[in-house]
């Protein structure tokens, strides 16, 4: 029976590059795929598992040498890629594969298509259609998408995480009065004291409703969050709560003398679980020795005010009996 393989990724643009990271000293063969705001890199066309993957999200520019450098061959046309961290260089085969690979990127950053494009009317009607599939693509992430600054918490236990963990973040999301709306809660901090405001957010059949004067329409909860965010000029920054388990053992001592606190943390030992030894279960009865069964005996015909003999007196008695009952 053939094995069935997995379906080939729908890119909407894919070729093969010549791809070179900062510490690369020559370029190398990729086939690359564009696929929803990623670059993902193959091996070959026929490789289905990718080797590697660049996010867009990072997008800063992409840029082409302003002057060919005579060692060049004049068949490389090559191009750029500047992210916020990091920054990849790309080799095309054709002055026309070049500018494809440039559109398809800034249109996929920007969720735009950028002006002054040369493109044919077939490529340019591809580009539009990617396009649209991406932005319906996004749209459906957001709608299905909670906030990291949403919480499973009341109205009090709101205030007392924004007010403890300024660090954190002051505007957080949490479940409403009814099932059909949403809390928001911000604490901003004036001098010494704190501010916090509470607003609320009705649940509608084609979006959120947060209750200002006007209302204003949000078709998803991370809308609601850029909304506060942009309106006060990111001085509202979405809370998200660190990890609250430590990775060390840490001890505090404190000097009786000065008061002086030092923490130190101790080397951690793996401690050895001793194992109990294997104990067998107990003996059945006739396992027991011979003795300990004659003690019993011995024991029962004691009770009985009989001869205590051993086993062999206990059945001659026992034969008497029953030939004194058969006669």
């Amino acid at each position: 029976m053939s094995r069935l393989r997995n379906p080939a990724p729908e890119h909407y643009y894919e070729e093969y590059l010549y791809k070179k990271d900062v510490n690369d000293k020559v370029y190398k063969k990729l086939w690359v795929g564009l696929l929803g705001n990623s670059l993902r890199f193959y091996s070959n066309h026929k490789d289905l598992r990718c080797v590697d993957c660049i996010s867009l999200e990072n997008f800063v520019s992409t840029e082409v040498p302003s002057i060919q450098t005579k060692a060049k061959s004049s068949s490389e046309f090559l191009f750029s890629l500047s992210l916020k961290d990091k920054e990849i260089h790309f080799k095309t085969q054709s002055q026309e594969s070049r500018e494809m690979w440039r559109a398809y990127i800034i249109t996929m950053a920007e969720l735009s298509i950028p002006p002054g494009l040369t493109l044919l009317p077939g490529p340019m009607l591809a580009l539009k259609e990617a396009l649209e599939k991406e932005k319906e693509r996004q749209m459906q992430l957001e709608d299905t998408e909670i906030p990291s600054c949403f919480y499973h918490v009341s109205r009090m236990e709101a205030e007392t995480l924004l007010k403890e963990n300024p660090d954190c973040g002051n505007i957080l999301l949490r479940p409403g009065g009814n099932q059909q709306s949403i809390s928001v809660t911000t604490c901003q901090q004036n001098h010494r004291s704190f501010v916090l405001k509470h607003y609320k957010v009705n649940q509608e059949q084609n979006g959120y409703v947060i209750q200002l004067e006007p209302p204003v329409i949000c078709r998803t909860l991370a809308h609601v969050v850029n909304h506060f965010v942009k309106s006060t000029n990111n001085c509202l920054i979405p809370f998200e709560k660190h990890n609250d388990y430590e990775n060390r053992i840490e001890v505090i001592y404190v000097n009786e003398e000065d008061g002086e606190v030092t923490v130190r943390y101790p080397q951690d030992k793996p401690v050895a679980v001793p194992i109990p030894s294997c104990i067998g279960p107990p003996l059945l009865p006739r396992d027991r020795p011979l003795h300990d069964q004659r003690k019993k005996t011995n024991e029962r015909l004691s009770a009985l005010n009989m001869p205590t003999g051993g086993l062999d007196e206990e059945l001659k008695l026992k034969l008497q009996i029953r030939r004194a009952m058969v006669e």
